[in-house]
């Protein structure tokens, strides 16, 4: 009988491995400028042989000279990878690119290509059946989409835990939720940015902020140049939902 895999995105990796996971996540969702160096990647490649884990490595959302930089670093990192070792694109463009190196690499679709409903707020709208069916959809509940990723060989989706929850994918598909923090949005003008966009950013990033509004929703929550919400609790009935993976993440991603 099919289980829910249970993971773990770290930035940092911790000398004993967690016991409740199976699957290490590493990377960056939406900060190319976060992205680990080849050094990091390699350790943590290690560091999965070494607690008998899987490897995930997420990519960021990219321009065209991020694109080339990453192009360089897969280069140097993907003949790393094994058979049980996933890749995340969160950017259209990262598909070819990776297919160049490594067409037998499994690469799964990051959460940032989703289309999700993500306003917290949804959940106090008065919603009928067919509104609410809306809004816990994704861009992957359309059948074109759904059978674009089956022509390009990906079977696999990221996507957010929303207030409002989460509609069955399509059966081509499986999903892999992440907890407890949804994305909300995330744009390319950071606040803590100060240098243009085609030279590093100076690190670490600014503190963690909240934003509250007036109109009572809970808080955002700010880190580098995205935006998120909380939401702990988990669906019911996920392998129902086509969701066979759980991604917790311990601190707010980047």
């Amino acid at each position: 009988m099919a289980e829910v895999e249970h993971c773990c995105h770290l930035h940092t990796l911790p000398k004993i491995p967690p016991t409740e996971y199976q699957r290490l996540y590493f990377g960056a969702e939406f900060c190319f400028w976060r992205f680990p160096i080849d050094r990091e990647i390699l350790e943590a490649i290690d560091w999965c042989r070494e607690a008998g884990w899987g490897m995930t490595l997420v990519t960021p959302t990219l321009n065209q000279s991020e694109l080339s930089e990453l192009g360089s670093r897969l280069e140097r990192v993907l003949p790393q990878f094994g058979e049980n070792d996933e890749l995340v694109v969160s950017d259209w463009g990262g598909i070819d690119l990776v297919g160049t190196i490594r067409s037998d690499l499994t690469l799964i679709i990051g959460r940032v290509l989703s289309a999700q409903k993500r306003d917290p707020r949804i959940e106090s709208l008065a919603l009928n059946l067919d509104d609410h069916e809306y809004f816990r959809n994704s861009i992957w509940n359309s059948r074109p989409s759904a059978e674009l990723l089956l022509e390009l060989g990906i079977s696999r989706v990221e996507l957010d835990n929303l207030v409002q929850g989460v509609v069955a994918l399509p059966k081509s598909l499986k999903g892999s939720l992440h907890l407890p923090y949804a994305m909300v949005t995330s744009t390319r003008n950071c606040p803590f940015r100060s240098t243009p966009v085609n030279q590093p950013c100076p690190a670490p990033c600014g503190e963690l902020f909240r934003l509250k509004s007036n109109d009572g929703g809970q808080p955002l929550l700010q880190a580098g140049n995205t935006q998120f919400f909380e939401n702990h609790q988990v669906p019911e009935r996920l392998l129902e939902l086509g969701i066979d993976r759980l991604v917790h993440h311990p601190q707010l991603p980047h």
